[in-house]
């Protein structure tokens, strides 16, 4: 059988299906559409996300659909807009250029038999990543990789691979962290401002350390997953979470444990957090930030894991950079629902290039 690679078979939508746009909205005609991955703190901060791959649009989207989204706009000229709903990441606009949108890659539903929705051209804003980001992970598909890799914008001075591997090893040199050392997770706008207690595996009930490591007992599990849910939840194809004991996530401001499920819909509930929940299944809740819309959680009350918490990596502050390595074991080789991704090529990178994390 034939399948189409035309991007006009394609529909753009978020979680909660709020916003849908035809991909006749794609400027490029067909899949997969070329994209630099952006590293920088903006992306990560405001989404919550390690791999941020855009698309260009022919335009802004209708006035209906924009009446739909927040806007976070940081900068004179950048903008980005959520839905008010779900909290997905729908589009970028650069307001001093005119008609200059794009959209989120991971919102894009390509049509049966399209591989991969995006080809990786380039690394952009690495330097701000401290770590060099997940570049190292993705060079491998990244066509030209090694020539297109920029500590800042596009077209700036570019990092070799030797510099990029330099960036990588410092960060593991960092110090582990001590008994009361907490890492700060963070959106842009500041809004939701979190503090996680170290990872202490001997101490932890059993159901919490399914999703840690007796080998490194003070490190959190993170993985990828590529599910549909979370892709059109945070606007990205690859998410990373960090999976957190409930006991250990405090609000910095109140020191307050964070409440999650129905409980967070109380009034007064999380005080000093500017957090909205959207329920995208009877079992599942996912939080993001009402001011920038950043992802943060995803928890589900299944009895099983009900006493843990993805934390979007996208938002840690490490002192060793991005993949806060000191606090983080990633996991080897695994994607979640690797079946369900619509860029196949990065899902199979991360499975056999993971250790490079």
């Amino acid at each position: 059988m034939t399948h189409s690679t035309l991007t006009s078979d394609a529909k753009l939508t978020c979680l909660c299906g709020s916003v849908s746009l035809p991909g006749t909205s794609l400027k490029d005609e067909k899949f997969p559409i070329p994209s630099s991955l952006c590293h920088c703190n903006p992306c990560r901060y405001t989404a919550g996300a390690l791999v941020p791959a855009f698309a260009d649009l022919t335009g802004p989207p209708p006035a209906d659909i924009k009446a739909k989204l927040e806007t976070y706009q940081f900068t004179e000229f950048c903008a980005r807009y959520f839905c008010s709903t779900c909290g997905s990441h729908c589009f970028v606009e650069h307001p001093n250029k005119e008609n200059e949108w794009f959209c989120t890659a991971g919102i894009i539903e390509p049509p049966p038999g399209v591989k991969d929705v995006v080809q990786l051209t380039g690394h952009t804003y690495v330097s701000d990543t401290g770590d060099g980001g997940v570049t190292s992970l993705f060079l491998p598909v990244t066509t030209n990789g090694e020539k297109e890799i920029y500590g800042a914008k596009y077209g700036t001075e570019k990092i070799n691979t030797w510099e990029l591997e330099e960036l990588v090893q410092e960060s593991r040199k960092k110090t582990l962290p001590g008994t009361h050392d907490t890492l700060t997770a963070k959106c842009h706008c500041g809004g939701v401002d979190l503090q996680i207690k170290r990872a202490d595996y001997g101490n932890e009930p059993e159901g919490v350390k399914t999703f840690m490591s007796k080998d490194d007992p003070h490190k959190y599990f993170a993985c990828f997953c590529s599910c549909r849910s979370c892709r059109l939840s945070m606007g990205f194809s690859m998410c990373a979470w960090m999976y957190v004991a409930l006991s250990a996530v405090t609000a910095t401001k109140t020191g307050k444990p964070v409440l999650f499920g129905v409980e967070a819909l109380a009034s007064g509930a999380n005080e000093g957090l500017n957090l909205k929940h959207h329920q995208s299944r009877d079992d599942v809740w996912r939080s993001f930030c009402g001011g920038c819309g950043a992802s943060v959680f995803y928890w589900t009350n299944q009895e099983y894991r009900m006493n843990v918490v993805d934390i979007a990596v996208g938002l840690l502050r490490a002192q060793s950079g991005s993949m806060a390595r000191e606090w983080v074991r990633w996991a080897d080789g695994e994607v979640s629902h690797d079946d369900e991704g619509t860029d196949q090529t990065q899902v199979e990178c991360v499975k056999k290039h993971s250790r490079i994390v």
